[in-house]
């Protein structure tokens, strides 16, 4: 069984790995202000991480969840109390936090079981606000609402301390992220993930255990998540229950939507497209907008956001890559292609 996408060989990756390494210098020569311009290609990095992993359990297993910034919180504060309270190594904190993270999704994955859709969504969105909750109970550990400072990453004996240095880490795990989800879509594995989302009476006749996946699933996305909680704490070097509320959740839903559910690539566009247009291109259009639409910030912000949702659920309901593989087909069978247009 395949996915709604076609797949292709990952033949790319020795470009990615060369624009990676090269696309700093490019934007250090370009711009005097590459330092903000680095650090939102940064948090771009962080969510795609989260993001591919939300694609495996939502695009590709067909389960919704409104808890990813729960998730996220996880591997945050779990990285930052191993890393500075309990004085264990980042490099430990980079292979058990994630784990940590997967066996909490793993947890959740239970009502999986017996509900489905929008009710497994606010079972999801509960867990959420227990994670909240339970940061600012355990203060002692946390700092509570009032936030917690985390140290700089220590890789090896090499000391991160600037976006310079943490973009090179950040998107060192961006490509094994993405490397790891394509290998695990297309193997067994993948296969079983989508006969469920496809249809769970039928993944049933073929002998899939739904329990077992979907719980699989589950851990697999709680464990992306964690790695990039791990990330975003000490890139960021503050962490607070106001940085994983439930908008960010949401957030991360609408960014596999826009690139394309149930493809890889599409979450790695939504993401990008979502985070430069919160932090670069919608601040620069909203002093010439805000003459005529009166809006305060936030509100400004989440206007523009359902603006996008409702244009592309209306008009492009299978996203970026969705859009990208009809143009690909269109011109392939060009000049033969009797339709005029991309529907």
């Amino acid at each position: 069984m395949k996915s709604r996408f076609e797949d292709v060989k990952l033949k790319w990756i020795p470009l990615l790995i060369l624009l990676v390494f090269f696309f700093p210098f490019i934007l250090k020569s370009a711009t005097f202000s590459y330092k903000y311009y680095l650090y939102v290609i940064n948090l771009a990095g962080i969510y795609i991480i989260l993001t591919v992993g939300l694609d495996i359990l939502s695009g590709y297993t067909g389960l919704m969840s409104l808890g990813h910034a729960a998730f996220l919180a996880l591997g945050a504060y779990f990285s930052a109390i191993m890393v500075d309270q309990l004085g264990l190594p980042f490099e430990l904190s980079l292979i058990f936090t994630p784990m940590l993270v997967g066996c909490f999704g793993f947890i959740i994955g239970f009502p999986a079981l017996r509900v489905q859709g929008i009710y497994l969504g606010l079972t999801t969105m509960g867990f959420g606000f227990i994670v909240k909750r339970l940061i600012i109970v355990f203060s002692d550990w946390t700092g509570g609402s009032a936030g917690l400072r985390v140290s700089n990453a220590k890789l090896f004996g090499w000391n991160i301390n600037s976006d310079w240095e943490n973009y090179f880490i950040i998107y060192f795990f961006v490509i094994i992220a993405i490397v790891i989800g394509r290998r695990m879509v297309r193997s067994k594995l993948g296969r079983a993930f989508m006969s469920i989302r496809d249809s769970e009476q039928a993944a049933i006749a073929s002998g899939i255990n739904l329990a077992k996946y979907k719980m699989i699933s589950f851990f697999i996305s709680g464990s992306f998540a964690g790695l990039a909680g791990v990330l975003f704490a000490h890139t960021s070097n503050f962490i607070s229950t106001d940085h994983f509320d439930i908008l960010l959740s949401i957030y991360f839903i609408v960014m596999i939507m826009i690139g394309g559910t149930g493809s890889i690539y599409g979450a790695v566009l939504g993401t990008l497209f979502i985070v430069l247009m919160e932090n670069l291109f919608i601040p620069l259009f909203e002093d010439g907008l805000s003459k005529y639409i009166h809006l305060e910030t936030g509100d400004f912000q989440a206007f523009i956001f359902g603006l996008i949702m409702l244009i592309f659920i209306i008009f492009q309901p299978l996203g970026f890559y969705g859009m990208w593989l009809k143009m690909r087909v269109y011109w392939k069978i060009f000049p033969f292609n009797p339709r005029k247009r991309f529907t």
